[in-house]
């Protein structure tokens, strides 16, 4: 008797020690996070545990490897790295190194963890975690169908919800989820939800806007997509935001708040060619002083894309201003002499706006732009094709 309260005792005190050792480690790998030394963060909860047995140690490891890894192989081994407090791990994701991978299959993990201690709601919001970040990374790629992607997100995370365990990131994806099959207003009070649990979330807020915008309710979206840009610091999503506010009084034609909202948009995120095209657009459609330099950047975005050329065809010559195209083209042959594959675009696009009022001379580019091209495409490229039919329109009377 003795001897097993002795062993009861040691088993107790054993337990105790192994907890607070568990959140004295967690608690040096939320410090090692602060400061950025990612690597060895992770390094230190793996060596603490490295059967994975520990819900907050294995959930803390999925937390690190979903968002500081610096390389992933189908998010089934992670790479990691200190790094600088003033540097930003997303520089280092595009660029070439040699890291050591560290294998962590996390849904495996967490599914073994589930069999055991099936209610607890921590798991499931892991698992919904971890299968939202595989949506978004893969987009259809992954070790598993999109539409069992989205049920097991649905699920895990329903459970969450369920059992008190939720966050604002978990209401925000039941939402997404929503929007993702064109339900926007059933999306709506999770996003809501969302905000009440973090009212500086910007994505709910533009995700909210974006429901309305789909729901043709204006007045909420210009509502929703300006709190989205006051409140985002991230330049792409703020630029996202003050677009749709140019769309939606470009749709209530208030044509000066459309430029102005199009205009924020620009600055915000410059040389995004979906801020730039509407912008010259409304300045075509109202004859601003600023055409030509809004149509020099969007044509140098990208001068050898036949989209830029089409866009052109349709913002100039759907106000009449075919003339103003022709001359614009004309302009850039001086600067990019020595690029024949702009040249060829160039004569083949001042050829396609001709055609309609002057064939013999829209044939005359056509040839300048296939002899042009012969320099650069191979002989069965489909521009060729797309040239001789031009020339054969233009030859019949």
């Amino acid at each position: 008797m003795k001897t097993t309260t002795t062993l009861i005792f040691s088993i107790l005190f054993s337990i105790t020690v192994w907890g607070q050792t568990a959140s004295e480690t967690i608690k040096k790998a939320n410090d090692l996070v602060a400061v950025k030394k990612y690597e060895s963060a992770y390094t230190l909860l793996d060596n603490f545990d490295p059967n994975n047995r520990n819900i907050d140690i294995v959930l803390l490891k999925e937390d690190i490897a979903l968002k500081y890894f610096v390389s992933s192989i189908m998010h089934q081994a992670f790479a990691f790295i200190d790094i600088k407090e003033n540097e930003d791990i997303r520089d280092y994701r595009d660029n070439e190194g040699k890291y050591e991978m560290k294998i962590f299959e996390i849904n495996k993990v967490l599914d073994s963890l589930l069999l055991k201690y099936p209610e607890n709601c921590k798991l499931h919001k892991g698992l919904g975690d971890f299968y939202y970040q595989i949506h978004l990374k893969y987009n259809g790629k992954w070790l598993m169908p999109d539409n069992e992607l989205y049920d097991s997100i649905k699920t895990n995370d329903q459970k969450a919800i369920d059992d008190s365990c939720g966050d604002y990131l978990t209401y925000f994806t039941m939402g997404y989820l929503f929007i993702a099959k064109d339900n926007f207003k059933e999306g709506i009070p999770f996003f809501m939800k969302s905000l009440a649990l973090k009212k500086d979330f910007a994505s709910s807020y533009y995700n909210i806007a974006f429901s309305y915008l789909n729901l043709n309710e204006k007045d909420s979206v210009l509502k929703y997509a300006r709190l989205s840009f006051d409140i985002d610091s991230d330049r792409v999503f703020k630029s996202d935001a003050a677009r749709m506010l140019g769309q939606v009084y470009s749709d209530m034609f208030e044509g000066e708040k459309a430029i102005a909202s199009y205009e924020l948009a620009d600055r915000t995120d410059s040389n995004n060619y979906y801020n730039i095209k509407p912008l010259l657009l409304l300045y075509v459609k109202r004859g601003s002083p600023k055409v030509y330099e809004t149509t020099i950047r969007f044509f140098n975005l990208d001068p050898t894309n036949p989209t830029i050329y089409n866009d052109l065809a349709e913002i100039y010559n759907g106000n009449k201003r075919e003339n103003d195209l022709i001359d614009f083209y004309k302009k850039q042959m001086a600067d990019y002499q020595d690029n024949k594959n702009v040249l060829g675009n160039l004569n083949f696009f001042l050829g396609k706006t001709y055609f309609s009022f002057d064939k013999k001379l829209a044939k005359e580019y056509f040839l300048k732009a296939k002899d042009l091209f012969t320099q650069v495409y191979d002989k069965d490229h489909p521009v060729f094709k797309i040239i001789e039919d031009g020339i054969k329109e233009a030859d019949k009377p």
